[in-house]
């Protein structure tokens, strides 16, 4: 009774992560839509279901059918690779990525024809596939942790707000690739154990059905892994702007309190009128950084942002010391990338070097902005253009 409660628990759960990404499809916040989460959800999700329900329903006689999804579940592991790859690449689909579905597919089609062969060594040949398998899942452990501890859980910033995210995701690879080596070494149990093929298998299922939940708690929880890296363009980008005092940028300002101390009295009375202005003047500077070409400027300072927007500077100035967690130089790196991303998008180095986009940007040099570009998108501006030909 416990198992099933467990396995429709998770079940549950995984179907409230599908409904949590499509509803983000549906707001076009397609950053966040990655088709091998989505298959490694939508699989684990119908796995434990129906294996809750011929718990629940010995009746139904549905072994074959779970029999197939043990099988599935050897085909679909590959997607945890190509997820992990697939965040730090951001790449379009790749027809190459089809290959590493090819010797789980192979196992499983043998491992079919033979069940329905109905040959006298049926256990013992689906065994040697199972271990054939198991060799296949640890080469994508060995061959996931290099790439994790490459290109993920040593990403280096010097920009607060990305290195929050680069935080998150170092937290949710590390936690997704510790559930995945856990699921290998049930696997490995299961079958160590002679129980994977025989009449037990719905005594072990529960397991792994822990680590799923686990996994699924922490999509409904943390949303924002779904992103990935890069998520400060893509906020811009499904960000609705033109509603009043709509901010961002929530992990860069502060609204609710004041980033440092203030112990100058004359800051105290210029903090009780901005105040109520506040929440005004932070989507005026974003609307004003976001939708003009004002940051293109390499000498921008506070003071053009207060003739633009007609707002005293020293508001604009307060903004910036107490509201905002990045510096103003920070701030300002912050803007440019996002525009020399947007130029690159549409097209922009196909007729212009890199850097001649820096300097249409707003950098005085070519190293700065490149070391900022790599510090924001985890990569150079060169390599995220042979990306999107990718």
């Amino acid at each position: 009774m416990l198992n099933n409660i467990i396995l429709f628990i998770t079940a549950t759960l995984g179907v409230l992560c599908t409904l949590l990404i499509l509803r983000k499809n549906r707001n076009q916040e397609h950053y966040l839509i990655n088709k091998y989460l989505i298959i490694l959800i939508i699989f684990a999700t119908s796995r434990f279901f129906l294996s809750g329900l011929a718990g629940t329903f010995p009746q139904f006689n549905i072994s074959n059918v779970l029999n197939l999804t043990d099988v599935g579940l050897f085909i679909v592991v590959p997607c945890f690779y190509l997820y992990f790859q697939n965040i730090i690449n951001e790449n379009k689909f790749n027809q190459i990525d089809l290959l590493h579905f090819a010797l789980p597919l192979l196992v499983g089609i043998a491992f079919i024809i033979n069940n329905l062969g109905g040959s006298r060594h049926v256990n013992q040949f689906n065994k040697v596939l199972f271990f054939v398998s198991i060799l296949v899942l640890i080469s994508y452990a060995v061959f996931g942790f290099v790439m994790l501890y490459k290109h993920i859980w040593n990403r280096k910033t010097d920009i607060k707000a990305v290195q929050k995210q680069n935080n998150l995701m170092t937290y949710w690879t590390l936690f997704l690739y510790v559930c995945f080596i856990a699921l290998l070494f049930i696997r490995v149990a299961a079958i160590l154990s002679n129980n994977l093929l025989s009449s037990d298998h719905y005594n072990y299922i529960w397991v792994p059905a822990l680590v799923w939940t686990g996994i699924f708690i922490n999509i409904i929880i943390r949303p924002e892994i779904l992103y990935g890296y890069n998520f400060l363009a893509k906020t811009i980008n499904t960000a609705n702007t033109t509603t009043p005092e709509k901010i961002i940028f929530s992990d860069i300002w502060l609204t609710e309190r004041a980033l440092l101390p203030i112990t100058i009295e004359r800051e105290g009375v210029l903090e009780k009128k901005i105040a109520p202005l506040l929440l005004q003047y932070i989507h005026q500077i974003e609307v004003f950084s976001f939708q003009t070409p004002a940051f293109r400027n390499p000498d921008l300072n506070p003071y053009e942002i207060s003739v633009a927007l007609n707002i005293p500077l020293s508001h604009i100035n307060f903004v910036f010391k107490y509201h905002c967690n990045e510096s103003f130089t920070d701030y300002k790196k912050i803007v440019r990338i996002n525009d020399a991303i947007k130029l690159i998008e549409e097209g922009y180095l196909k007729h212009q070097k890199i850097e001649t986009l820096s300097a249409a940007v707003g950098f005085t040099s070519y190293n700065t902005f490149n070391t900022a570009f790599k510090s924001i998108t985890g990569i150079t501006a060169l390599e995220y253009m042979k990306r999107l030909k990718s």
